[in-house]
């Protein structure tokens, strides 16, 4: 055999070795299923160029070339499929998809019934039977290296923005597809009579090892523990089947050399013996290297002991079912971690009669994962031990761990086994018990803090529509005037019009200065009427300078000098209801603080290609010790306010993307500005 159909070979057997492992594992989920296939297309390949490899005519060899071909088409879309699943980039790609296995599809039909692929064979090198390319040889070899290359570029754009355990997948996968195919590659050269031999086939071998280590260390497709055990117990069996062979070999050359009575009664003791010990050795060989060699967990019980003053730290409930969700994962590496807490848990209006599991991901309670009724013998059980319960059939949980404030059980964890095997010891249902305790703790507090959290959104809420009605009976007084002065102009030429005979000129010249100031009235009370009413959001595109000038006609200006410097600027998306709000409240915070006069000044400018406002006045100042204080909600400097407006309009500019300063020196004014 030679070297090349060695590695073929070798190749073919460590893929089929991983192939199996996965689907011993389950394909229960995409991911799993498109790496199975990715190590078929291994095995197709390497399975081809073995018989080809020993192939002893022309006929063979090209009918096994043609097989190799087959798995080396089908490689990329799977490839370019698996990455995709892997960086949950499916969906969005998913035409992309499709055209990749269209043309798949069409180079393996074409493979298998036409000479465009593989026209024949010929010597070359060191080779009998080399395949001869076909016209459509070179097109399958761009569509080859373009999908290898795009799957490693997806792997590589999602690797910042996923999360830190899928980085490390990533890059295992993306550094293990590299050597895969840049191995598998070098058979490409002699297709073109270039003089490089494919000595780097192992390549592919070395690809699976990659794959293999980032399952145990960082939990690729959840399949460490098949993979982990099975190396366990070939270590095992090596280790104790090593012992017998050297025990028989002192035996035969220092003892009586052949196969007697006495060899045979030590050979059924130590058969005995390894029947006692086989499994607590591959425990302890399995165990050891996944805390040792590949977990890297060098401090377990401090890093669980650390869990429960995490938990401690935190108010919300899905910051801490997130803390215990990886704890249970990253620390204890548990399998199958569930959360269980009342139907209602946040919700304290409402009764539960059932624990629900709460989803690791999206935090609420999931009916699909299990339930157990309040009036269960085993909630009654919890309560009465107070101890964790072990190997409970009825939630297939290897443990159940109570989490009980005085005799109230706030909820419970239901834990399957350890990843590695490992039995639960006394020092982990001890530290599992503080965690539980500490969680029921933080997790009663948790219910109070979130229902004065729904209270004070409600009371802010209320607070933010009082502010508005303020402001509207502020602008509503300052405004008089100006509806008080169209009306004296109706009344007047209404006066006037009975006086003397009119021609249709003047009447038509009535109506229309008539009509003109009534829909100033009409525009004022709409505007007035705006801010009054709640609405829903509504994205527009708007030109901010004009949105400024409508905002402006809502106030008085009697005292106050008004300067505009609004420069051309892009147009903006937003609401503009919203965003006329949050210019009333810094207008009128400009203007009050001017109660004797000043020059409020509106500009708008380009700054770093964003759309700035700044609203300027030369009133008597922000103090430097109560700047930070301003956006604060209920935070305000007058008795009469409700400190809310500053802080609405905060608000607003920032669920509009957006960035607010304020500079300002006591007794010569402030600057508001916004950038967009």
């Amino acid at each position: 055999m030679t070297y090349y159909a060695f590695s073929a070979l070798l190749n073919f057997l460590t893929g089929f070795a991983l192939g199996a492992f996965t689907l011993m594992n389950g394909l229960d989920s995409p991911l799993k299923k498109k790496y199975f296939y990715f190590t078929f297309c291994i095995c197709f390949w390497s399975f081809g160029y073995f018989f080809w490899q020993i192939a002893d005519n022309a006929g063979a060899a090209y009918f096994w070339s043609k097989v190799l071909m087959g798995g080396a088409i089908l490689a990329p879309a799977v490839t370019f499929d698996f990455s995709l699943q892997l960086t949950d980039n499916y969906i969005q790609k998913r035409k992309e998809l499709f055209l990749a296995y269209a043309l798949t599809l069409f180079f393996l039909i074409v493979n298998f019934a036409t000479p465009f692929i593989v026209a024949g064979n010929e010597p070359r090198m060191i080779f009998k039977y080399w395949p001869i390319p076909g016209i459509l040889f070179a097109p399958f070899l761009f569509m080859f290296f373009f999908y290898v290359a795009y799957s490693i570029y997806i792997l590589l754009s999602s690797y910042p923005k996923s999360s830190p355990a899928i980085k490390d997948q990533i890059k295992y996968v993306a550094f293990a597809y590299f050597i895969a195919f840049f191995g598998g590659s070098t058979n490409y050269f002699l297709w073109f009579n270039i003089p490089i031999l494919p000595i780097l086939n192992f390549l592919v071998a070395i690809h699976v090892a990659i794959i293999g280590y980032a399952i145990t260390k960082h939990h690729l497709m959840d399949i460490s523990v098949v993979i982990s055990r099975a190396v366990a117990e070939i270590l095992t069996i090596l280790f104790q089947g090593g012992i017998y062979l050297g025990l028989s070999w002192l035996y035969l050359t220092y003892g009586s050399g052949r196969i007697d009575w006495p060899f045979l009664t030590w050979t059924i003791i130590y058969g005995i013996l390894v029947g006692q010990t086989y499994q607590g050795t591959r425990l302890f060989i399995q165990t050891t290297a996944d805390k040792v060699f590949i977990r890297g967990r060098y401090d377990y019980y401090k890093s669980l002991s650390d869990a429960s003053s995490h938990v401690g730290e935190k108010l919300s409930l899905p910051d801490i079912l997130k803390v215990l969700y990886d704890t249970f994962h990253e620390v204890v590496e548990i399998s199958n971690p569930r959360v269980f807490l009342p139907e209602y848990f946040t919700e304290m209006e409402k009764t539960s009669n059932r624990y629900l599991v709460y989803d690791k991901k999206t935090f609420l309670p999931d009916t699909a994962g299990g339930e157990v009724r309040i009036n269960n013998p085993l909630i009654k059980e919890l309560i009465s031990k107070r101890e964790p319960l072990q190997d409970v059939k009825e939630l297939d949980a290897a443990l159940l761990v109570p989490c009980l404030l005085e005799d109230r059980l706030i909820g419970f964890f239901a834990l399957g086994r350890k990843l590695s095997e490992d039995p639960y010891t006394d020092e982990d249902m001890r530290l599992l018990k503080i965690l539980a305790n500490q969680a029921a703790i933080t997790l009663d507090h948790t219910r109070s803090y979130e229902k004065i959290k729904a209270d004070l959104e409600i009371m802010e809420r209320q607070l933010e529509r009082s502010q508005r009605l303020a402001s509207l009976g502020t602008l509503t007084a300052g405004v008089t005037h100006e509806i008080r002065n169209p009306l004296t102009v109706i009344r007047i030429e209404t006066e006037r019009l009975a006086m003397e005979a009119r021609d249709l000129e003047y009447l038509k010249q009535h109506r229309d200065l008539l009509l003109k100031h009534i829909d100033r009235i009409s525009g004022i009370v709409n505007r007035m009427l705006g801010l009054a009413k709640d609405k829903p959001k509504q994205q527009t595109v708007l030109n901010i300078n004009e949105l400024l000038e409508s905002t402006l006609q809502l106030f008085p200006i009697s005292k106050i000098t008004v300067k505009r410097n609004l420069l051309a600027v892009p147009e903006i998306k937003g609401d503009a209801e919203a965003l006329q709000e949050a210019f009333v409240n810094l207008i009128q915070n400009a203007i009050d603080a001017m109660p004797e006069g000043g020059t409020l000044t509106l500009r708008t400018y380009l700054e770093d290609n964003r759309v700035a406002v700044e609203i300027q006045d030369t009133g008597k100042g922000i103090p430097e010790e109560i700047r930070e204080k301003i956006f604060d909600p209920f935070y305000s400097t007058r008795h009469e306010g409700v400190g809310l407006g500053l802080s609405i309009a905060y608000r607003i500019i920032r669920e509009h993307g957006g960035d607010i300063r304020v500079t300002s020196e006591v007794g010569k004014g402030s600057i508001f500005k916004i950038l967009f």
